[in-house]
C-alpha cells in the first residue's frame, strides 16, 4: 500500500509539472480567419484573443482541443466541458455574445474556454431575425471565435499537489484508525 501511495504521488506530481501552453500567444490562429483588433480582444484582457472566420463550431473547437492536447504534450485529451451561453460574461469578459461556449480542461492545471458566436447557420440562412455578417475591412465572415486561457501558477500546482498527497495521507491514517477500533 505504501508503494502504491508513493507512486501515485509521484506521478501526480509528473502530471501537475508537466510543461503546456502559458499564455494565449501558444494557441495559433484559426485556419483562414483574420484576427480582430475590437477592444477586448486584444491587450486589454490577458489571455484573450479573438477571429472572425467562417469556420463553424464543430471545426473551431476541434482545432483549438487537438492543439490545447499537442501542447499540453499529454497522450489523452482534455475534459471537455459546454457551459451555457450565459456563462460566457464571466468565463471571458463583460458583454460577449455568444452561441456557444465551450472549456477545455486538464484539471488541476488550466483551461482553454472557446467562445462562438453565430449568427447564421452552415447553409448561409440567418438563426435570428437581424442577424448580420461580420464586415472587417473588404471581408464579410459568418463567424466570430474568442479565446480565453486560464494558465496556473506553477508553485499553486505544488501547493495543490502537497494538499491533495497530504489529504489521502491523512484521510488513509484516520480511516484505519477507525477501522482499528471498530475490531478491538
Amino acid at each position: 500500500m505504501k508503494y502504491s501511495f508513493i507512486i501515485f504521488s509521484l506521478l501526480l506530481l509528473i502530471y501537475m509539472l508537466w510543461p503546456g501552453p502559458t499564455k494565449i500567444s501558444d494557441s495559433p490562429p484559426l485556419p483562414n480567419s483574420d484576427k480582430s483588433t475590437l477592444e477586448g480582444d486584444t491587450i486589454q484582457i490577458p489571455n484573450v484573443s479573438a477571429y472572425f472566420s467562417n469556420n463553424f463550431r464543430d471545426f473551431a473547437t476541434s482545432f483549438y482541443r487537438n492543439h490545447y492536447q499537442n501542447s499540453s504534450h499529454f497522450p489523452f485529451p482534455p475534459l471537455t466541458l459546454n457551459h451555457p451561453p450565459e456563462y460566457s460574461w464571466i468565463a471571458i469578459k463583460r458583454h460577449t455574445d455568444t452561441t456557444y461556449l465551450e472549456e477545455f480542461a486538464y484539471p488541476l492545471r488550466d483551461s482553454l474556454y472557446v467562445n462562438g458566436l453565430e449568427p447564421f447557420y452552415e447553409d448561409g440562412s440567418p438563426k435570428f431575425w437581424g442577424a448580420t455578417m461580420f464586415e472587417i475591412g473588404p471581408a464579410n465572415f459568418f463567424t466570430k471565435v474568442t479565446l480565453r486561457f486560464y494558465p496556473s501558477n506553477i508553485l499553486v500546482r505544488i501547493i495543490v499537489w502537497l494538499g491533495v498527497v497530504v489529504s489521502i495521507w491523512l484521510l488513509f491514517k484516520l480511516g484505519k484508525q477507525i477501522v482499528l477500533q471498530k475490531y478491538e
